[in-house]
């Protein structure tokens, strides 16, 4: 099964948003983040719908509902509206629960907490609710996850890039100065 097939399994299963889906593949390719490379296929799979549909498939119509339920994305129901066709309603993403559409105020609180220390290398430390983990691990389970990473190295990773792009300070993975959990 290609990636595209695999993707919209999974989006045909449960809504993702993009950082959750292109978590799913996270080890294929380089330079991108994971909400790009998920942005990425829904892309390619609202193209492919898209041609689907012009061509009279009915099978391109499925793919777009999808998209735009299961995906919430955008693109998929601009495509739907202008082939009036009736779109669904958006669904919160069943692994993060939303988590990744803003990380800001995560982000924002850890660098408050931060000001109040010197230091010139922090570590961020993850602590994920037990029922999000083992939720994610029987998606990764069911749909054969090969090149994932987990949710919880992905969020420790971004929200460690934005608080460098905030505070000028480096990661450090060996012998941080400060963690922040």
């Amino acid at each position: 099964m290609n990636i595209l097939e695999k993707a919209l399994r999974m989006l045909e299963d449960e809504p993702l948003c993009d950082s959750c889906l292109g978590r799913q593949f996270a080890f294929l390719g380089y330079g991108m983040e994971n909400k790009d490379r998920g942005k990425a296929i829904k892309d390619l799979l609202a193209m492919e719908g898209h041609r689907l549909a012009l061509q009279r498939d009915p099978e391109g119509l499925k793919i777009l509902r999808i998209l735009a339920e299961n995906g919430g994305f955008r693109i998929a129901s601009e495509i739907l509206r202008k082939l009036d066709q009736a779109e669904g309603e958006k669904r919160q993403c069943f692994l993060c629960g939303g988590l990744f559409e803003d990380l800001s105020p995560l982000v924002d609180k850890a660098v408050k907490l931060l000001s109040e220390y010197e230091y010139d290398t922090f570590l961020v430390g993850i602590r994920i609710p037990a029922e999000m983990e083992e939720r994610e691990d029987e998606f990764r389970a069911k749909h054969e996850v090969e090149y994932g990473e987990s949710m919880r190295n992905e969020l420790s990773r971004v929200i460690g890039k934005m608080i460098h792009e905030i505070t000028g300070k480096k990661a450090d993975y060996m012998k941080p100065e400060i963690v922040i959990l």
